[in-house]
């Protein structure tokens, strides 16, 4: 019970952290709507489950290494600033907000990208790791308990997130869209600079 409790906890706080998993499905879903919202989430969710494959599988001490991190990082920077130009582009564009089965998949596919791409993920799972060892975690089932109720965690979460964001969505007039991907591409920009940054510095230092 205790374990599934820590499960819990560490899936809300790790969610509900600002994050850029969160902003983007804030931007998708406030152009877009409900399914586009939580095709993001859903997207995040699958890359999460590969992060949990890893650590489980005993892919800890690899993802220790130095030169991981720093993949990572330049990974995760440059995927940021991408997504940020792409918002940005968008936003000058003026485009009114699409909708549609495309739009879903794509919503979906950025989500897990930025999962896996994540340099935040990477510490995260190391430290779930060591924390399910001092658990006292070894068994096959212990692991699965866990993951189980870690992932529904995040299915809820992802509901309840892309319901508000839709639900708050009707109120918004048009120019808001607008303001949307532009502060959400800044976001993106400023973020994927920055983790250029560090990551430059990590590799010099």
């Amino acid at each position: 019970m205790k374990l599934i409790f820590v499960a819990v906890l560490l899936a809300l706080a790790y969610n509900a952290a600002p994050g850029p998993v969160l902003a983007e499905t804030a931007r998708r879903g406030l152009s877009n709507g409900f399914r586009a919202a939580l095709a993001v989430e859903l997207g995040s969710l699958a890359g999460d489950a590969l992060w949990i494959g890893l650590m489980f599988a005993g892919a800890a001490t690899l993802a220790e290494a130095g030169g991981v991190r720093l993949a990572a990082g330049a990974g995760g920077g440059l995927f940021l600033l991408w997504l940020g130009i792409r918002a940005l582009s968008k936003a000058r564009r003026k485009r009114p907000p699409a909708s549609g089965g495309v739009v879903v998949e794509q919503a979906f596919a950025t989500g897990a990208a930025m999962s896996v791409a994540s340099p935040y993920a990477l510490p995260f799972w190391i430290a779930v790791s060591g924390s399910l060892s001092g658990y006292g975690v070894s068994s096959a089932l212990g692991y699965t308990v866990f993951s189980a109720a870690f992932m529904l965690t995040c299915v809820a979460f992802a509901l309840i997130a892309a319901s508000v964001i839709s639900w708050g969505r009707r109120f918004l007039r048009p120019r808001f869209f607008f303001a949307v991907d532009l502060v959400g591409g800044l976001l993106f920009v400023v973020i994927g600079l920055n983790l250029l940054s560090i990551t430059a510095k990590q590799l010099i230092g």
